[in-house]
């Protein structure tokens, strides 16, 4: 059994690239991206978006600047 883990970096304004790249991946999956993983979590800036990803009350695209 394989357990799929996203664990997002912190690092401030670094949060946007790792925005862009989810966003990719989401658009190649065709599937949200809490839908991919069974445990999402970060530190700093990454658990900010976690939460916003792992809650579905926010859509990926909305981060996006």
């Amino acid at each position: 059994m394989y357990v799929k883990v996203l664990c997002l970096d912190g690092g401030g304004i670094r949060g946007l690239i790792i925005l862009e790249i989810l966003e990719a991946i989401e658009k190649e999956a065709g599937k949200p991206i809490k839908d991919l993983f069974d445990w999402i979590g970060g530190t700093s800036t990454g658990e900010i978006i976690a939460l916003g990803i792992a809650t579905g009350k926010t859509r990926l695209a909305s981060f996006s600047y």
